[in-house]
């Protein structure tokens, strides 16, 4: 493997640093970005779509030349694999994760976009079309890498069955060449695995400029899928009205928000200028506080803020339960503006802030701190759970965090407290932070009024966590179950209730009677959604048992 070769080690208490290449700012350095970034490739094989044969691709930067240094250059695949785009920054973005992936060359000047190799020429639709067609064929690609990769260590996936049903030989499909393989799986037809394809973990609609290229990086070492942003203005009848006089009493920041046009993905990021429902809203500063931090070690380091005696019920509840899962948490109550500017400069792998937020900045006995006052931000994420803490929010990303949860506008005290609960269980036990303040969202009616800030995909542990659905069919019971990628997908978990390994983004499912679900969900230890509201395993389990005693 190249993990080490591209300028750091991934390993350890350091953070990893990847090489750096020049390329001009124009539509022609954009094609030789995304050409040279198949460097952070390990192999063209189909052990490509296991996340330990992709490491982080080597970083880009604008310069009067282009400059490759010579290790990169060296480790960009030479597959003669050829993609033709027209000289514009929307096309060159949405070929670019699938361009990425085959370690294809990137040339400047056929419209329509074209996929070429020797024997192989595939013509691309213009947009809209173009950006539907380079998503399914990245996802059937990468499927079918899966299906026939043999990795040292790893049983095969129950997925690989279907290799028989669609005509395709795995062993003589590892042997073969990039070129060779791709014309097998062009020659499979969609219906065949269009029910078998696993969700895609994540989809990023950027805007098509120059300034946007130093995020593809990251963007592919994610393998997101990457789409034009497009968005309609938020349906007022999607946000109610509500008393808030017995909760807040001050001058709010409240962020218009948009209702973007989103694609399939398990979780979207919006690198555009609005602010989007439904999407983390990542920036090129979080990628790279992202990538230079080092690698989080268990216990984290929690800091637990109350400011707002009124929300005492939700400080109590999160602190007690950092402390059942053994993580090293410090607790403060009214905090003033230089205590509160101390905890967010010191090293933190998570802050939680509970008190009000106004347009001066987060509340304190003393005055308000304004987050674009302080230097240098140590604390890796946060949650700032205050009335219109956005831009605050947004403040801590652009000075050193990864990033964090926010609210959009006031916020009423209950479901703040349900939410902040929630999503507190959900990030500790290893959920990315996108995916935990969705599930935390589906507690309370307004969820668009939370939201997260810098790089969603950030998770605090390595630990794989599953997600459950419980629904009753009839006289029996539907569980399934499922593992998600926050970042790099391609791996495979196994359900508690199964004896064989699945892809992520796949779900396993099994029929239950309601006196085999305290025993089954007993050996789930994850969060389940049942009667459309989030539990979690164990509590339903002891509902069960309860309803039939």
């Amino acid at each position: 493997m190249s993990r080490g070769l591209l300028g750091g080690n991934q390993s350890g208490t350091q953070p990893f640093t990847p090489a750096t290449f020049t390329v001009p700012k124009s539509p022609e350095g954009a094609a030789t970005a995304i050409s040279v970034l198949s460097a952070g490739l390990s192999s063209t094989g189909p052990e490509r779509s296991h996340p330990d044969y992709r490491t982080h691709p080597p970083l880009v930067e604008f310069g009067a030349d282009t400059h490759i240094p010579t290790r990169v250059r060296q480790l960009v695949p030479q597959t003669e694999i050829v993609i033709d785009v027209p000289a514009r920054y929307t096309e060159l973005f949405v070929v670019a994760p699938l361009a990425y992936y085959l370690g294809a060359t990137v040339r400047i000047g056929h419209d329509p976009p074209r996929l070429s190799a020797p024997g192989l020429s595939k013509t691309f639709g213009q947009l809209p079309d173009l950006k539907y067609e380079v998503a399914a064929l990245l996802r059937r690609i990468f499927f079918l890498d899966c299906l026939v990769r043999d990795v040292p260590g790893e049983e095969p996936p129950y997925e690989q069955s279907y290799l028989d049903t669609m005509g395709l030989d795995g062993t003589q499909l590892r042997e073969a060449t990039p070129t060779e393989r791709l014309r097998a799986y062009l020659s499979v037809k969609q219906a065949t695995i269009m029910s078998h394809l696993p969700s895609w973990h994540l989809s990023t609609y950027v805007t098509p400029t120059a300034d946007m290229i130093p995020c593809l990086p990251f963007l592919l070492d994610d393998l997101s899928l990457i789409y034009p942003p497009d968005a309609d203005e938020l349906d007022q009848s999607e946000l109610l009205d509500r008393a808030l006089d017995d909760f807040y009493r001050g001058e709010v920041d409240t962020v218009e928000i948009v209702s973007p046009k989103l694609q399939p993905a398990d979780l979207h990021g919006w690198l555009a200028d609005e602010v989007p429902a439904d999407a983390f809203t990542p920036s090129l500063g979080a990628y790279r506080n992202r990538l230079g931090t080092p690698p989080v070690e268990q216990p984290l380091d929690i800091t637990v803020v109350l400011n707002d005696s009124m929300m005492d019920g939700e400080y109590e509840a999160v602190a007690k339960l950092y402390d059942e899962y053994d993580q090293v948490t410090t607790r403060y109550r009214s905090v003033s503006v230089n205590e509160l500017a101390g905890i967010f400069e010191q090293t933190n792998d998570f802050v939680h802030f509970i008190g009000h937020c106004e347009k001066d900045g987060l509340q304190c006995p003393d005055g308000a701190l304004d987050i674009q006052s302080l230097g240098s931000i140590n604390t890796r994420t946060f949650f700032l759970n205050a009335c219109g803490s956005y831009y605050q929010g947004k403040a801590l990303v652009e000075q050193g965090a990864i990033a964090g949860g926010v609210t959009l506008r006031t916020v009423l005290n209950n479901p703040a407290i349900k939410v902040g609960t929630t999503f507190a269980r959900l990030f500790v036990s290893g959920f990315g932070i996108e995916r935990a303040m969705q599930l935390a969202r589906r507690q309370i009616t307004m969820s668009t009024d939370y939201a997260v800030v810098g790089d969603g995909t950030y998770s605090l542990s390595d630990s794989t966590v599953g997600l459950a659905r419980l629904k009753k069919t009839g006289n029996t019971y539907k569980l399934s179950y499922s593992v998600a990628a926050n970042r790099h997908p391609g791996g495979s978990y196994t359900a508690p209730f199964e004896l064989w390994p699945r892809l992520t983004g796949t779900q396993a499912t099994t029929e239950l009677t309601e006196e085999d679900i305290p025993r089954v969900l007993k050996s789930l230890e994850c969060p389940v959604i049942f009667d459309e509201s989030l539990e979690w395993a164990d509590d339903l389990a002891r509902q069960f048992l309860s309803s039939h005693e």
